[in-house]
């Protein structure tokens, strides 16, 4: 019985999935012509598109600096080799996992507790501020590109709403995350909630360990929380790297434009990179990224094969090349965990 509740539990993802890919191709066919495409993407300078990779894998280090540095300021004992690691494993579920933009934040801060002696909470509230920062760069960016295009083009209506709402959804977040993390009181009501959202499907559940471990946690988080805010300074430097890491991220989209011989966009390109990684949260591998390039830059007055086409190659960087990547490093801290846990085993009980 086991192996079909698999095959039924997983229906529903390869329903999405198959729905996902089969829009993605009906606007390939009915609004891109592909021979064009084909012929934009044949153009493209391979040596400049090298460069994109490059820029990617630069912001991987920088965010990898910022939350060195923020776990430093919390005195936990880290490397950088760790936090480069640990980064690039949250970007794996980051691009896997249908979540509301936590997937990257949870698993990082999971998996480096589990192979160091750092607190979780102490761990958990450095990814929580690096969040924050770059919910502030991107809420900035997107403001800057919508001012740009409102004053230079004739934006559509619908298209102006609807960046407007996901530009106020994204200051009504960044809001609600500043607000919980300093609230203790906050977080007790969300952990009050979950618990009784868990115990309607799971009756039988006794959540009294769970609360005790899981108090623990926040109270930890809490601290180092604080602890950051007091020390203001310490938060310099990783807002520094924190801005190189989003303007190397952000970077791929000019490199892209440059190696398919297109005039650079500032505006399209800050309005695309904020709303397609707004939409990463939904699952890159529903294709709505990819959807959401080819329509925004359309709308803004690229033509559509150039814009599938940079919708395409930007794809290639930032999820397929992450995907490999990240994959070896989920490989590479997984076998680090497990090797850690049998050695703790097998050591003779003090």
């Amino acid at each position: 019985m086991q192996p079909e509740r698999k095959t039924l539990q997983s229906k529903p993802i390869l329903i999405v999935l198959a729905l996902g890919l089969a829009a993605f191709l009906l606007y390939l066919f009915f609004y891109v012509n592909p021979a064009q495409v084909a012929e934009t993407l044949a153009e493209t300078d391979l040596a400049i598109y090298s460069l994109a990779f490059l820029c990617y894998v630069a912001n991987t280090v920088f965010s990898s600096l910022v939350w060195y540095k923020l776990l430093g300021g919390l005195e936990a004992s880290v490397s950088r080799g760790k936090a480069f690691l640990y980064t690039w494993v949250g970007l794996f579920f980051e691009a896997t996992v249908p979540q509301l933009g936590w997937s990257a934040e949870v698993s990082k801060t999971y998996m480096l507790n589990q192979d160091s002696k750092v607190d979780l909470g102490c761990v958990g509230a450095s990814a929580v501020w690096q969040k924050m920062f770059n919910m502030t760069l991107s809420i900035s960016t997107l403001s800057i590109g919508l001012f740009l295009v409102l004053i230079n083009y004739q934006l559509p209506v619908l298209a102006a709403v609807l960046i407007g709402i996901v530009l106020a959804l994204s200051i009504l977040a960044l809001g609600v995350v500043y607000y919980v993390s300093l609230k203790p009181s906050a977080t007790k009501t969300l952990l009050g909630l979950a618990v009784k959202i868990i115990r309607f499907f799971r009756r039988s559940w006794n959540p009294t360990a769970f609360l005790a471990k899981a108090e623990g946690a926040l109270s930890g988080f809490h601290e180092g929380i604080a602890k950051l805010r007091s020390k203001p300074r310490s938060l310099i430097l990783p807002m520094i790297f924190s801005l190189f890491s989003f303007v190397f991220e952000l970077m791929v989209f000019f490199v892209t434009f440059a190696a398919l011989g297109q005039p650079i966009r500032v505006d399209a390109i800050f309005i695309v990179f904020t709303l397609t990684g707004v939409l990463q949260t939904v699952g890159a591998a529903f294709f709505i990224p990819e959807l959401v390039t080819s329509w925004t830059l359309t709308v803004l007055n690229t033509s559509a094969d150039v814009a599938f086409s940079i919708a395409i190659l930007t794809r290639v960087v930032n999820l397929w090349f992450r995907l490999i990547v990240s994959y070896g490093a989920l490989q590479y801290a997984g076998l680090r965990i497990m090797r850690k846990t049998k050695q703790n085993s097998s050591e003779p009980a003090k």
